[in-house]
């Protein structure tokens, strides 16, 4: 709308006039609050804050302690080996003093030194021979076999193969650098396809342990659901994640909601408490919500920062107060204490919704009704109470969702690091081996060991998920 445009609607309309200017301040006051933003009050991530706003809210919670190790810290230092690897002897020719020739002469003694280092590094070549022999008797010649793993004449064994998926599927470091890492190291030239090709056969040997935790996820009393976008060939797509403190399950795919949802075949059957952060696709399925009260804690602060209602920072102080309280006991809350945190959380909703009416203009509109951000939160935490609650009736019960999102931090790493993923098999074999490692970490296996073991027909199985 132009000058002349306004000049014209001024005359004819004074009132339009005055709705478009409310409509512009409120649209100027959005994107203020947009600007505001970061990761300590709303679902941004961190590393989305600038190195300002990081370096104001660490001098905001500056601790008094000294940097560096505390007092009273038990650190880790390198200790004598009691049986070394080898020996070397320095031995005195001559007597420091006078000079004269100490050959011959015993030691009376040892000062001991130890450097602890890596061996030469060199890739070992094992030749197999198959023998043949013909039978003296029945003139007929018999064959040995190969290994089962040794089916060409010259190729890669499990162990090396195990460290390229280690370096581009774990340590997350890019193709071409992985390529020179293995020169570098071994002296060995191999190709960017040779780095496809490992993975490749990870992704497919992972299969069964996959399908393993699959089926065990489902049995799990409490699972954590997250999701996250990453970019695949230039497209947009999600990967999401399902796990607990034993189990991690990756699923790639191209849709966020009850598609993928559907696709992935663990939550439409689940009986058990699913811990998220509010995705709308979760709660429309029957198993018991609980909702992740660090999301919660960020739009309190969001609320209260922007809109200056302090019924978010009470509400914020009642979620936190809980979980200390939580936190400081052994095994459960007594009634009292419930019922307490339970009457603050109420009383607050009530406070808040008479600050934030659901105001009707008397305007009927198709689709649903717009309200307020701090209406929209209100209503959620009146409708969602046992859910965001259950974490002080039940100890259990998680306060957040830190653990899927921690399973999910690495990705996030990968796409920094990269960028993108160049085509949807690369999702594909991250997603699949990404949840083979991590399980195996939450076993507390050696990486390497279970990476080597889906090379050699014995790949890693989780048992015993707690």
């Amino acid at each position: 709308m132009n000058r002349d445009e306004l000049r014209k609607l001024l005359e004819r309309d004074p009132e339009a006039i005055l709705d478009l200017i409310e409509k512009l301040f409120a649209r100027i006051e959005e994107l203020e609050r947009r600007l505001h933003k970061d990761s300590h009050n709303s679902n941004r991530p961190p590393s989305s804050d600038g190195l300002n706003r990081r370096e104001r809210r660490r001098q905001a919670r500056e601790s008094k302690k000294k940097r560096g190790g505390q007092e009273g810290h038990e650190g880790k230092q390198l200790k004598m080996s009691a049986k070394p690897t080898r020996t070397e002897v320095h031995t005195v020719a001559t007597c420091e003093r006078c000079n004269r020739s100490l050959e011959g002469v015993s030691a009376k003694g040892y000062k001991k030194r130890q450097v602890f280092d890596i061996p030469p590094v060199s890739l070992e070549v094992t030749e197999h021979l198959a023998e043949y022999k013909q039978c003296p008797h029945c003139k007929a010649v018999t064959r040995a076999s190969f290994p089962e793993k040794v089916t060409r004449p010259v190729q890669y064994g499990s162990r090396i193969k195990a460290f390229i998926t280690y370096l581009s599927q774990y340590q997350l470091i890019p193709y071409e650098r992985t390529v020179e890492m293995i020169h570098d190291l071994f002296g060995v030239r191999i190709s960017t396809g040779t780095v496809y090709n490992v993975n490749q056969q990870a992704y497919e040997a992972g299969k069964d342990t996959e399908e393993k935790i699959k089926d065990m996820l489902k049995d799990q009393p409490i699972l954590h659901a997250d999701e996250t976008g990453i970019y695949a060939g230039g497209s947009l797509k999600w990967l999401h994640v399902l796990s607990t403190n034993r189990l991690s399950f990756y699923s790639v795919h191209d849709k966020r909601g009850k598609e993928a949802i559907e696709a992935i075949e663990i939550i439409p059957g689940y009986t058990g408490r699913l811990v998220h952060d509010f995705w709308s696709s979760y709660l429309a399925y029957g198993c018991t919500h609980i909702l992740c009260n660090a999301h919660l804690v960020r739009e309190l602060t969001g609320i209260y920062e922007d809109f200056g209602q302090r019924w978010a920072l009470d509400m914020k102080n009642v979620l936190l107060d809980a979980k200390k309280k939580v936190d400081n006991r052994m095994v459960r809350l007594n009634s009292g204490t419930i019922h307490t945190i339970e009457q603050r959380y109420e009383r607050i909703i009530k406070k808040g919704l008479r600050q934030n009416p659901d105001r009707d203009d008397g305007v009927i509109r198709r689709g649903r009704k717009k309200k307020s951000k701090p209406r929209n939160l209100l209503e959620r935490l009146k409708s969602y109470q046992d859910g965001i609650l259950a974490f002080v009736k039940d100890f259990s019960i998680p306060f957040d969702n830190n653990q899927a999102e921690r399973d999910l931090r690495m990705v996030k790493v990968q796409q920094k690091i990269s960028g993108c993923f160049r085509s949807m098999e690369g999702c594909m074999f991250f997603a699949r081996i990404r949840g083979y490692i991590s399980t195996a970490k939450k076993h507390n296996e050696n990486v390497l060991t279970a990476l080597q073991g889906l090379f050699e027909n014995r790949p890693f199985m989780p048992h015993g998920a707690e």
